[in-house]
């Protein structure tokens, strides 16, 4: 894409202007700051949203609150029901033209066809008819009127329903003309409800401050944001986000339904030009990590994949990391392995068991478990395997005062009430691996007897030391540019106007979960080097 940079000057411009429009939009009402972003990003974008939630959680006072943000803008609203009729929404039949000139025309002036932001309340009440004129009306923004085509002003259709469309009712179309589907909720915070109930009432005038967006600096800013860019690294990172999406399509949530991902060509390119007018409104000229954020309320068509959709959005934009900590573990695993490659170079592949140090007469010690030693009886893992896990248990053993992991005996419905324990035992899988045992994927050295064999096993993990000390810078690395990574997504996403504070959250959650998986992994290599030493 052939990029034009934004001047310093004119970005600047725009982002304070933009700040300063959706802190009026949002004044007094709480706790829907990002409704109202929102609503002026999809107003810019031409694009529509759609607001679930309950009646009296502000979805109107945003509508007005937008109208009154354009200058010389004209507004439609309407409760939609079952018996609403066509007139009601796109004018009544025109009898004087009817007679004079046997023309079927409404008269659309003070109706939606007149109107640049639209608010229909309670759109799945509307009849076939309604809906079918609309569907037209969103797609290509005319309206036919009689033998007239008629070009819609319509910047933004907000529409707004306590449900979403029922099923096989042939409303699929019309829901997937709302790019932009939020929750508006009842206020949460005790202090906003108490300022909610204390302030002096709902503001309905126009911009306190200058004017209106007049038409000329809207078109600008829809021009100007179709020379947004967007690097290499975060298009792999939305190619990434198609692939997962696709591969979550028809999958069971449980409870004998089938999750719908179906995310369309159309709809990709309307979400790609959704984050050109973030960047653009936020005064840069290049799409970054905040911007992709915004996704998560594109992407879900039911609730129940909300949650997923929010999962798939944060893993698409550290995938590298993931997938280098992925390979990191793998290579840990097979360092332990007698299958190991490098172990095959060595002279000697296997720790015999003879050379582990037994205690109380049948049980082998776990180095460095928890906060201490372990143990597993030399029966047990015996039965092992290297390359499939078998199901475990970890316990305090209520005489010996330690923990213990065993493996969960016979065919019978495992029981968790051990007895002579302390504490609730936890299911954990096993595997046995060359000097050691893998407790839930994290693997741990076997205490030894002999200094002969100690010898030996230096001798012979000589190469898979070499290997280990690779893992562990290339580890370092990732660790690094993990931190540089998040400490950029954190900036960037607390400075974009259409993030919510809920959204960062999210963010941040996710994040917490890819520096678990490189803690564990920095445990899993003291531990293999322990093995090894």
């Amino acid at each position: 894409m052939q990029n034009t940079s934004i001047s310093d000057s004119q970005s600047i411009a725009v982002d304070e202007r933009v700040r300063r429009i959706t802190s009026w939009m949002a004044d007094g009402i709480y706790e829907k700051e990002q409704l109202a972003s929102m609503a002026l990003l999809c107003a810019v974008a031409g694009e529509n949203i759609f607001l679930l939630g309950p009646p009296g959680t502000a979805k109107s006072l945003i509508a007005r609150r937008l109208k009154g943000v354009f200058k010389d803008a004209r507004s439609f609203d309407y409760l939609m029901s079952r018996f609403s009729t066509p007139d009601e929404i796109f004018g009544p039949i025109s009898i004087s033209r009817l007679k004079e000139y046997d023309r079927y025309e409404r008269l659309t002036d003070g109706y939606l066809p007149s109107a640049d932001v639209v608010f229909l309340d309670e759109i799945w009440k509307a009849g076939p008819s309604i809906q079918n004129t609309l569907l037209t009306a969103i797609n290509e923004h005319i309206f036919q009127n009689g033998t007239k085509t008629v070009r819609l002003p319509m910047k933004v259709l907000i529409a707004a329903s306590n449900e979403l469309p029922g099923k096989d009712e042939g409303l699929e179309a019309l829901w997937d003309r709302f790019l932009v589907r939020m929750v508006s909720n009842c206020i949460e915070n005790d202090d906003n409800f108490e300022r909610m109930l204390l302030s002096s009432g709902e503001r309905e005038v126009n911009l306190d401050y200058g004017s209106g967006i007049e038409e000329n600096e809207y078109l600008q800013w829809r021009s100007g944001s179709l020379c947004v860019g967007m690097s290499a690294e975060l298009m792999a990172s939305v190619k990434r986000l198609r692939r997962s999406l696709a591969q979550m399509a028809g999958k069971d949530s449980g409870e004998g339904r089938t999750l719908d991902f179906y995310v369309s060509d159309r709809r990709w390119k309307k979400v790609f030009r959704l984050m050109q007018v973030s960047a653009y409104l936020n005064g840069r000229d290049m799409i970054d990590s905040s911007d992709m954020l915004l996704l998560i309320h594109c992407l879900w068509n039911a609730p129940e994949c909300r949650e997923s959709v929010n999962r798939l959005v944060a893993d698409s934009l550290w995938r590298k990391t993931t997938e280098n900590v992925y390979a990191i573990n793998d290579r840990l695993r097979s360092l332990v392995s007698p299958e190991s490659d490098v172990q095959k170079a060595s002279a000697t592949t296997f720790v015999s068991e003879t050379e582990f140090t037994e205690v109380y007469n049948s049980y082998y010690v776990i180095e460095n478990f928890g906060n201490g030693t372990g143990l597993i009886a030399k029966w047990d893992y015996k039965k092992l395997s290297f390359i499939d896990a078998t199901e475990g248990v970890e316990y305090i053993d209520n005489s010996m005062r330690l923990p213990v992991v065993q493996i969960v005996k016979g065919n019978v419905a495992f029981n968790l009430n051990l007895s002579s324990t302390m504490g609730k035992p936890k299911k954990v899988n096993l595997l046995k691996c060359s000097g050691g045992v893998v407790v839930d994927g994290t693997p741990y050295s076997l205490a030894r007897k002999g200094v002969s064999a100690e010898k030996a096993k230096r001798n012979s993990a000589a190469p898979r030391k070499k290997e280990l000390e690779s893992l562990k810078a290339h580890l370092a690395d990732c660790i690094s540019q993990w931190n540089d990574w998040k400490q950029n997504v954190l900036k960037e996403a607390g400075r974009n106007i259409f993030v919510s504070y809920t959204d960062v959250c999210m963010i941040k959650e996710s994040m917490n979960e890819i520096e678990t998986r490189l803690t564990e992994t920095e445990i899993r290599i003291k531990n293999v080097a322990k093995i090894l030493s």
